[in-house]
């Protein structure tokens, strides 16, 4: 069976780009620590908070209507669907973590009750359960078909497994030589590697990310939804857990390549929070906040995005300033519609 070596793991990887990524996130952690003048604060939480249980889901191929999206995380409309009752129980356990985060220990029940809280208004049977087949981590490719990149452990190992696992984490976190930072990301990897359930893996792993950032003090992801980041970057995640995950069975496997990606993932939420705290601390007016999103992003920005960047600004406003760049001949509609996106000139 796998024997883990957690604190060999963490601290083999004091590597340049480690150490350069760890650096770079203290850095932003820091800029973005003074949250108190942060105008509407509660406005871009509930943003956060919508974003990464409809990204999070989203990774695991559960969706839900975008007309739907807003009702269901308000709680203002019952879930009437598999994937609705699945979006507003993730949310359930999110709202468990920020109440329990600062006394509650990572154990084997907590882990197990984020499970439940996933599944407990629509099938509480399920939720909660261990595997009892062996399930596969897989790919979906754009056939249709499937890839499987990884045979996670067996049933009858999931017990010994994730109980030795959190023993190890829980003894390196009590360790000063251990980065907490490298050590959730590194946990995150062998949780996904025993897979202990039959469904909900991947969204357990997400949530136990946050709870284990907001307990160690790193509360990002109430700001900026590190799942939509994950989303956004969907085929690095996967290559990423492929790499690491290579030779898990024989102890032979490498963490660095996943808790890279999960690094990267994390200092760019706080690079996007240091942004939109910038750009709301403006002393300009509507128009120029906007015309300055649209001219600092790389490619063609939704309006959807923009309204989230100036989130202390009203949608009418940001509409309004819109149509008056674009009469003016200041900035370039690329696609018109719903999902309309603007460039610069």
């Amino acid at each position: 069976m796998k024997t883990f070596d957690l604190k060999g793991a963490v601290l083999s990887l004091n590597t340049p780009n480690i150490v350069s990524l760890l650096n770079s996130i203290e850095y932003y952690k820091g800029k973005t620590s003074d949250l108190s003048k942060l105008k509407k604060s509660d406005i871009l939480k509930a943003i956060a908070y919508r974003s990464g249980a409809i990204a999070s889901n989203g990774i695991g191929n559960i969706y839900v209507a975008e007309e739907r999206e807003r009702p269901l995380c308000t709680r203002t409309s019952q879930p009437k669907t598999l994937q609705e009752h699945m979006v507003v129980g993730y949310l359930n356990a999110v709202d468990l973590i920020s109440e329990v985060y600062k006394f509650q220990t990572l154990d084997l029940s907590f882990v197990t009750t984020l499970h439940y809280y996933i599944y407990k208004d629509y099938n509480p049977d399920f939720g909660g359960r261990y595997k009892d087949s062996q399930n596969y981590i897989k790919e979906a490719m754009p056939d249709g078909t499937f890839r499987t990149i990884f045979v996670s452990a067996r049933p009858e190992n999931v017990v010994p497994l994730l109980d030795n696992l959190i023993y190890q984490f829980n003894e390196c976190a009590k360790d000063e030589e251990c980065n907490k930072l490298v050590l959730i990301a590194a946990f995150m990897l062998d949780y996904m590697c025993i897979h202990p359930y039959n469904h909900g893996n991947g969204r357990v792993s997400r949530l136990l990310l946050h709870f284990l950032l907001k307990k160690y003090g790193y509360d990002i992801d109430d700001y900026f939804a590190i799942p939509y980041l994950m989303k956004l970057h969907l085929g690095e995640y996967i290559d990423a857990f492929e790499s690491s995950a290579t030779g898990w069975h024989e102890d032979e496997n490498n963490y660095e390549a996943f808790v890279a990606f999960i690094l990267r993932r994390i200092l760019e939420a706080y690079r996007k929070l240091d942004y939109i705290i910038e750009i709301n601390s403006l002393d300009a007016i509507c128009e120029d906040k906007v015309l300055k999103v649209i001219y600092d992003s790389a490619t063609p920005i939704s309006k959807t995005m923009i309204l989230r960047i100036l989130y202390a600004t009203s949608k009418a406003t940001i509409e309004k300033a819109l149509a008056k760049l674009l009469k003016e001949g200041r900035v370039q509609l690329i696609t018109k519609g719903r999902y309309s996106k603007y460039f610069r000139i």
